[in-house]
């Protein structure tokens, strides 16, 4: 079982080092392109990576911030409390309720769908959300498409019937490590 999982988790950290790039070309319209075989040029070293991982309480525009955190001064430092704008709706937080949009970003969204449906899936995402119908629209797709072969997806094979906290935590953390790569 352990092995599966693990075999498991490397196939959607594999299949989301593409998928990331191209995401965060698309939404962050980069000077400098993301290449997928590029893990040099990921993390805070990328500006519109850096942006998408900068705690939601400092502004990455902020020219103190950015070299702050690139060079890992006690007044910045990055930790395991602090919560990436990535994961934020439209990609901004209220420093005044951070709980406010928390994990309804399009990106883990994209996240999800390409994990748990299919990697093509994830395309179809029209912006920020809870994601609350992924689910279930993708068993409406399955069942309109009956005539023609699908691929079943993980939640189908998995009995997955909605989307739950551990579920978004994996996410999250795929998509972290991919744009941390």
């Amino acid at each position: 079982l352990k092995r599966g999982a693990d075999s498991a988790r490397g196939d959607d950290t594999g299949t989301l080092k593409e998928l990331v790039a191209s995401w965060v070309n698309i939404e962050c319209h980069p000077a400098l392109l993301i290449r997928a075989d590029d893990k040099h040029h990921r993390g805070f070293m990328n500006d519109a990576c850096g942006c998408l991982l900068c705690p939601a309480e400092w502004h990455w525009d902020n020219p103190a911030v950015r070299a702050g955190i690139c060079d890992h001064t006690t007044a910045y430092i990055v930790s395991e409390n602090s919560w990436p704008l990535f994961m934020y709706e439209g990609y901004e937080a209220s420093v005044r309720n951070l709980e406010c949009g928390l994990m309804k970003s399009k990106l883990l969204v994209m996240g999800f769908k390409a994990i748990f449906t299919l990697p093509s899936s994830a395309n179809e995402v029209d912006g920020d959300g809870d994601g609350a119908d992924i689910l279930e629209n993708n068993q409406h797709a399955r069942r309109q498409s009956d005539q023609a072969r699908v691929k079943t997806c993980v939640a189908s094979i998995i009995g997955m019937r909605k989307v739950t906290p551990c579920v978004i935590a994996y996410t999250a953390c795929q998509v972290h490590f991919n744009y941390c790569l």
